[in-house]
C-alpha cells in the first residue's frame, strides 16, 4: 500500500500546475502568434516587399515576448482555475483532509511557483522583450513613411529631420513644461543630401505649436558669416525666426513613452536621464512598478483563481469556469487601467496607484482562502 507523504503531494501538485501552466501559456502564445503575424501582415501588404512573408515572421516573432508578458497575469489565471478544477473534480482535496493534511498545501505550491515565476519574468525575460521590441521598432520605423529619428541622452534631446532638400539635426538641452512644446538652447544643422554643412541656427528657446517651430533669440551661422535672422528676411522680426517641420510635436512625445524597450534594469538610469533633461517620464515610473508588483500579481491570481472553484460548493463544467474568470479578468485589467489613470492624473501618487489593485486582490483573497480553510 502506498502512502502519499507530503513530499509527494508536492511533488504532484507542482506537476499538475506546471502542466496546466504549459497547456494555457501555449494556447496564449498560439493566439499572440496568430494575431501579431495577421497585423504585421496587413502592415506590410503596400509596402511592396519581395519577402513579405519572412518580414512578417521576423516582426511577429520580435513583438511576442513583449505581448506575452502583458499577458502573463491572465495566463496565470487560467492556469491557476484549470489546476483547481481538476483537483476539484477528482476530490482530491477531500482525499487530503482525510489523510489530516491542511488544504491550502495545493493552493500554496501554485502560489510559490507563480511568485517565482513573475521573479524570472522580470530579471530574465524583460530584457530579452525589451531589446526584441527595439528590434521591432527599428525594423518597422524602415518601411515607415516618417523618416525623421529622435533619441534622448546625456547628450541632451536629438531630432533628424528628413527634408526634400536634405536634413536638419536638431539638438535641445532641454525641454519645459513636461510636453516638448517649449525647447530650451537649440542648435539646428542644415545639411545637403551629401550632407555638407549649409548653415547652423542657434537659439535660447524654440516654441512649438504642432509642426510650426518658433526660434526665439536666435542667430544664423552659415559657411562664410554669421548673420542675424531680420537680416536674412526683412519680413522676420528681430531674433525671431518660425518655419514649418516634418516632426509633429503631437507625436513627439510617444518616442519617449513606450516603456516596453526599457528593460528592467535600465529603468532607474533611464528615468534619471529623462529626468535630466526636463521630462518626468511617469509612464517608465508606472512600468517599474507595474515590474516590481509582478509576482505579487501573478501570486494573487492564483488566490483569486480558488474564489469560484474552491470557494464554491456547486460545481460548473470547465468553459463555465473559464468563462467565469474571463469576466474576472477582464475587471481585474479595468481596476488595474483605472488606478493608474488616477495616478498619471495626480490625484494618486503613481506607487499608490499601482500597488493598490494588487494590495486590495492579494487582501480580499486571503480573507476568502481564510473561509474556504475553515470549512
Amino acid at each position: 500500500m502506498n502512502i502519499f507523504y507530503p513530499s509527494k503531494l508536492i511533488h504532484y501538485f507542482s506537476k499538475e500546475f506546471i502542466f496546466s501552466l504549459l497547456l494555457v501559456f501555449l494556447v496564449f502564445l498560439s493566439l499572440s502568434l496568430l494575431i501579431n503575424s495577421v497585423g504585421e501582415l496587413v502592415y506590410l501588404k503596400d509596402k511592396k516587399l519581395e519577402n513579405i512573408i519572412w518580414m512578417a515572421i521576423i516582426l511577429t516573432l520580435a513583438k511576442t515576448p513583449t505581448t506575452i508578458i502583458e499577458l502573463s497575469i491572465f495566463i496565470f489565471l487560467f492556469s491557476g482555475i484549470l489546476f483547481f478544477v481538476k483537483i476539484q473534480k477528482n476530490n482530491e482535496v477531500n482525499t487530503m483532509l482525510l489523510a489530516g493534511i491542511s488544504k491550502t498545501l495545493p493552493i500554496l505550491i501554485p502560489s510559490i511557483i507563480s511568485f517565482i515565476c513573475g521573479l524570472f519574468i522580470v530579471l530574465f525575460l524583460t530584457p530579452i522583450s525589451s531589446a526584441s521590441l527595439n528590434f521591432y521598432e527599428q525594423e518597422k520605423r524602415i518601411y515607415s513613411s516618417n523618416d525623421n529619428l529622435i533619441v534622448m541622452n546625456k547628450m541632451g534631446l536629438w531630432f533628424m529631420e528628413n527634408t526634400s532638400d536634405g536634413y536638419n539635426i536638431i539638438r535641445a538641452d532641454q525641454i519645459e513644461n513636461n510636453n516638448f512644446k517649449i525647447l530650451n538652447n537649440v542648435t539646428i544643422y542644415n545639411l545637403d543630401r551629401g550632407f555638407n554643412f549649409i548653415r547652423r541656427y542657434d537659439s535660447e528657446k524654440i516654441i512649438i505649436n504642432q509642426k510650426k517651430w518658433s526660434m526665439i533669440n536666435a542667430q544664423i551661422t552659415q559657411e562664410k558669416e554669421s548673420l542675424q535672422p531680420d537680416t536674412i528676411n526683412p519680413n522676420t522680426s528681430p531674433l525671431k525666426i518660425s518655419f514649418d517641420s516634418s516632426i509633429d510635436i503631437n507625436n513627439l512625445k510617444n518616442y519617449f513613452t513606450d516603456v516596453n524597450t526599457v528593460s528592467f534594469w535600465a529603468m532607474l538610469k533611464t528615468i534619471k536621464t529623462l529626468n535630466s533633461r526636463g521630462y518626468s517620464a511617469e509612464e517608465l515610473k508606472v512600468k517599474f512598478h507595474q515590474y516590481l508588483s509582478l509576482p505579487f500579481y501573478l501570486l494573487a491570481m492564483i488566490f483569486v483563481s480558488t474564489t469560484f472553484t474552491m470557494g464554491r460548493n456547486k460545481q460548473y463544467n470547465t468553459f463555465m469556469y473559464l468563462f467565469f474568470g474571463t469576466i474576472l479578468g477582464v475587471c481585474i485589467y479595468f481596476l488595474n487601467d483605472l488606478s493608474i489613470s488616477i495616478g498619471l492624473s495626480n490625484k494618486l501618487p503613481l506607487a499608490t496607484s499601482v500597488w493598490s489593485p494588487v494590495g486590495l486582490i492579494i487582501i480580499l483573497s486571503t480573507i476568502n482562502l481564510i473561509r474556504i480553510n475553515e470549512r
